[in-house]
């Protein structure tokens, strides 16, 4: 069948000129297209665009209308005059507007499912996308057999989707690339963000210094931006919903219920993570050191990376009714823990301890912190016990109360019976106390009364009792359940407890978690010589005019390397070499020293020739402590020594240009 051409392709059209020129027919038309197509190609393409824009689309493809194009085209002819008598009659009136609506329509819908004039269209035979206004493919020439109008499906389920998964409801909708984008920009953010909090200590300490605006500022955020996400789903769906009147009513509900899902879902994250944020706050906000009698002790924290071993001081203080700067300590604990091998141990100090205070000659040890504050404590204990302490807890006999019965109380077994007929009391009287052997559990006041009685026995073992009640303590924690309790816990102490802790090694702290088994946990405390004391570092002094315990260092040193660091090492008893550069000489003697704090055997201090720090085993049967040395010093190569090795010690370090640095709980 021969393509039927309209008036302007037969006859020519007037070029403004007054002449009429020839114009060949356009083969690219569907022949099946009627006549006044071709007329509303020929206008200009702003009138055809400006008559898309006053008409709107009506009705539906009529297949019969199709057929019978071909069959008469004299009834074509005839159809179309009198569609143009129409025209020009009823321009202007609804009748001729409807008229040219259907018109237009035929001439866009007649062969293809009907679709907005601006929407694009298909190809049936390559499946090329092309825009609404193109005539033909864009890749191939054929003409518009096809016509696509993307589905987006229900905008309600588009918001839920996006309200379970930020981004999905997009996928849904088939706009792949900005589902994928929404998806990724908040999880790329998130690990971005972590890595640097985490690895930028600055950083850190700022946001835990400001962890509630913090909390704030983030579940703030991630809550805007997952209703803007909902709301560009639910409107992406909209755009191809035709009229909105009754039937998406549905789709209304459905986003409200997603926005309120989604209210209360960041209102319940932003109460849990304010919980912990103010534990962060409490916890990690350092006391105001005691500078009493002018004495300034303020000194640099050492720095803890995880991986080192972490010694903490636990000072309790009985304030009640006394005067901050006259408060002697009456509890004085070393906790040291060790991440890698996940062990602990706990070493009390007697109180009657004789030690060098710095600044304030020689006291009882107990007396550091009425003269300077926990610092001042710190510093002594660290001259006594000749190890680096990372930092101390603070906490006073009603926080310890509050702790045990925030736990629910801690189960003790009491080696045999307290009988104590003077306890004091807090009104400086005093009153009777009877604990039966067994175990037992323990409310707060109970406990700190079995911790603090000393009148049936003496300080070493009261020491051994309260290290009891802490791992009853660390026990409770470290059940099922607990640790979703530690905000109110901490909450309910308030600031009681107290620490100077840097915030930017809570990260690290937090993987201990209760990876330690109470198995693993050493329990000690410093013991005068004689009796049937296993081990002795002191020794009982009454001959002036108090009571003193006198220190061995010497002792005290072998007790603490056997009791904190690793018993293997001592057991291979490995002679070590500690070898300097040129340049690296003092670097070594200082290596030298603090491994010998920590019971490595260091034989000498030597100098050598190369810039490249390592371990060089010569004894095979050391291995283990030079794995523990590269452990200590950041992690340096190990490597078997070669023959041409001349030394008689079992390993050699080697202090290089490249050494990196030392453990941060040696001695200074």
């Amino acid at each position: 069948m021969e393509p039927v051409l309209s008036r302007f392709d037969q006859e020519g059209v007037d070029d403004g000129a007054g002449e009429t020129t020839a114009r060949e027919p356009d083969h690219r038309i569907d022949p099946r297209v009627p006549d006044r197509v071709a007329e509303r190609e020929g206008e200009p393409e702003a009138e055809r665009q400006e008559h898309g824009r006053q008409h709107a689309l009506v009705g539906a493809v009529v297949r019969g209308e199709q057929e019978g194009l071909g069959k008469d085209d004299g009834e074509d002819h005839r159809r179309e005059e009198r569609g143009g008598a129409d025209d020009a009659d009823g321009a202007g009136t609804p009748q001729g507007r409807g008229a040219d609506r259907r018109d237009v329509f035929h001439s866009l819908y007649a062969t293809g499912p009907m679709r907005s004039p601006r929407e694009p269209w298909k190809c049936a035979r390559c499946s090329t996308l092309n825009l609404s206004t193109a005539r033909s493919c864009r890749r191939c020439g054929n003409a518009p057999g096809v016509l696509l109008t993307r589905d987006a499906g229900s905008p309600g389920l588009a918001a839920v989707c996006s309200g379970l998964v930020p981004g999905l409801g997009q996928l849904y909708q088939e706009r792949w690339i900005r589902g994928a984008v929404i998806f990724l920009v908040p999880v790329l953010a998130i690990a971005l963000g972590g890595a640097l909090i985490a690895t930028v200590d600055p950083l850190t300490s700022l946001v835990i210094g400001h962890a509630v605006l913090f909390t704030v500022a983030v579940i703030g955020g991630m809550l805007l931006y997952h209703l803007c996400v909902v709301a560009d789903a639910f409107a992406g769906g909209l755009r191809h919903a035709g009229s909105l009147r009754g039937k998406h009513a549905a789709d209304y509900f459905a986003l409200a219920i997603v926005t309120l899902a989604l209210i209360a879902g960041y209102g319940s994250v932003y109460r849990g993570a304010n919980a912990w944020a103010g534990l962060a706050a409490k916890v990690f906000a350092p006391v105001a050191g005691t500078t009493a009698r002018g004495v300034s002790t303020s000194f640099d924290l050492p720095a803890w990376n995880g991986r080192e071993r972490l010694n903490v001081l636990v000072l309790g203080v009985d304030s009640r009714g006394i005067a901050a700067d006259t408060q002697n300590t009456d509890t004085i604990i070393v906790l040291s823990i060790d991440p890698v091998n996940r062990t602990a141990a706990m070493l009390s100090v007697p109180r009657d301890t004789l030690v060098a205070i710095p600044g304030h000659g020689t006291d009882k040890v107990n007396a550091a912190f009425a003269l300077g504050g926990p610092d001042l404590a710190q510093k002594t204990i660290e001259g006594l016990l000749g190890i680096r302490i990372n930092s101390y807890a603070l906490l006073n006999f009603q926080a310890f109360t509050e702790i045990v019965d925030s736990v629910g109380g801690v189960i003790v077994d009491v080696k045999r019976p307290i009988r104590d007929e003077a306890y004091p009391t807090a009104d400086s009287g005093v009153e009777r106390l009877n604990i039966q052997p067994g175990p037992q559990l323990m409310p707060g006041d109970i406990a700190l009364k079995y911790a603090r009685s000393r009148h049936d026995s003496n300080d070493f073992s009261r020491a051994k009792r309260q290290q009891d009640v802490i791992s009853g303590i660390r026990a409770r924690l470290a059940s099922d359940g607990m640790l979703g309790r530690l905000p109110a816990i901490v909450n309910d102490v308030g600031s009681a407890v107290e620490t100077n802790f840097d915030p930017a090694n809570i990260l690290p702290l937090a993987g201990l978690g209760g990876g330690i088994a109470s198995s693993d946990i050493k329990s000690e405390v410093l013991l005068p010589c004689g009796g049937d004391s296993p081990h002795c570092e002191l020794t009982e002094d009454n001959s002036r005019t108090a009571y003193y315990l006198i220190p061995d260092k010497a002792k005290i040193a072998n007790f603490v390397a056997e009791l904190f660091y690793d018993p293997r090492v001592r057991q291979e008893g490995a002679r070590i070499e500690v070898r300097g550069t040129g340049t690296t000489g003092t670097a070594a003697q200082e290596v030298a020293d603090r491994l010998s704090a920590r019971a490595f055997g260091v034989s000498r201090v030597t100098a050598g020739a190369t810039g490249r720090s390592e371990i060089l085993v010569k004894n095979g049967a050391t291995r283990y402590t030079a794995d523990q040395l590269s452990e200590q010093l950041s992690g340096i190569p190990v490597r078997d020594a070669g023959s041409s090795e001349q030394t008689d010690a079992d390993i050699v370090v080697v202090v290089g240009t490249d050494f990196k640095g030392l453990a941060t709980d040696l001695q200074r």
